[in-house]
């Protein structure tokens, strides 16, 4: 996993641009301006940032959900506002399908001198943490994203606006801030090599036990240095993304599997399960029992959100 600026160039004829993928993150396609279809390689699978805003529909498929300091297992179908060079990526998501758009709307363009976008505002800034929308606004947004990939011209961007305002008009109990803190994290170039280093790291090994002095040899950087730059560009300590890492995992294999507690526990690098169910409660709100119990009882009562292209 690497972390970089994605550069997202818009086609001729279009102010924001649609993607949809079926089967991975990676290999994308782009919905052009006049319904043409272009393939593309995606950054979804990679920590990065990119200048526009995203809104990110997943309608099949499950995994973990980085957005700025937040780290998140999730389910299709879900969907995620996230702000301009907030950092995020997806662990996990194959076999899956959804859809992408990407706009940059800065506090100087056209767009806002129509005095009816003022109500966007506060999208705007909250998006800067990221936003969970569920419920009926989130079908209803799918519904419009879908429909979306198939309009052009002006229909494509009376979609748009529409997807936007049913976001911006969610309820607060269908409306929620993923991120703890607004979060721009530092762009040195140096130092983002042994944060990604570190990450990939701890995603491709977090099922066994890691030592800080592994961690250090991979990224070439001090005690002192790498803990201070870790903690500036994720907004956690080490130890803490690691441990929220294998929360994320046991949460999943608590939903998509019928394996004991202990045996999910063990294999997601948790050598004494008091631990882990101290930890997993610590992070959702659940003892494990109770969040497979809660998980599996929800998605049998959703509506689901039919799939993607493909």
């Amino acid at each position: 996993m690497s972390i970089r600026l994605e550069k997202i160039a818009l086609m001729p004829g279009e102010s924001f641009r649609v993607l949809r993928w079926n089967d991975n993150v990676r290999d994308v396609e782009i919905v052009g301006p006049t319904g043409e279809i272009h393939p593309h390689e995606g950054s979804g699978e990679v920590w990065h940032y990119h200048p526009e805003m995203e809104l990110t529909l997943v309608t099949h498929g499950s995994g973990t959900r980085f957005v700025g300091d937040a780290i998140t297992t999730f389910r299709a179908p879900d969907l995620v506002l996230i702000g301009d060079n907030v950092p995020h990526h997806w662990h996990g998501l194959h076999r899956s399908s959804g859809y992408a758009v990407q706009f940059s709307f800065g506090p100087e363009h056209p767009f806002w001198r129509l005095q009816e976008t003022h109500e966007l505002q506060k999208l705007w800034a909250d998006a800067r943490r990221g936003i969970h929308v569920t419920g009926d606004p989130a079908r209803h947004t799918a519904a419009i994203i879908r429909d979306m990939q198939d309009r052009t011209g002006m229909e494509r961007l009376s979609l748009f606006i529409s997807a936007l305002a049913t976001v911006a008009r969610a309820p607060a109990e269908n409306y929620s801030l993923v991120s703890k803190e607004t979060f721009v994290p530092s762009r040195r170039s140096a130092t983002y090599e042994g944060i990604r280093k570190a990450i990939t790291f701890a995603l491709n090994n977090f099922q066994e036990e890691l030592s800080i002095e592994q961690v250090l040899q991979h990224t070439g950087m001090s005690r002192a240095t790498f803990s201070r730059q870790f903690k500036k560009h994720t907004g956690k300590t080490f130890t803490r993304f690691v441990n929220e890492v294998r929360i994320s995992s046991a949460g999943q294999r608590l939903i998509e599997t019928d394996q004991s507690i202990s045996e999910i526990a063990f294999a997601c690098g948790f050598n004494n399960l008091s631990h882990f169910n101290h930890l997993f409660r610590e992070l959702r709100g659940y003892s494990p029992r109770a969040f497979r119990d809660t998980m599996r009882a929800e998605s049998t009562a959703d509506r689901p959100i039919r799939p993607g292209p493909g």
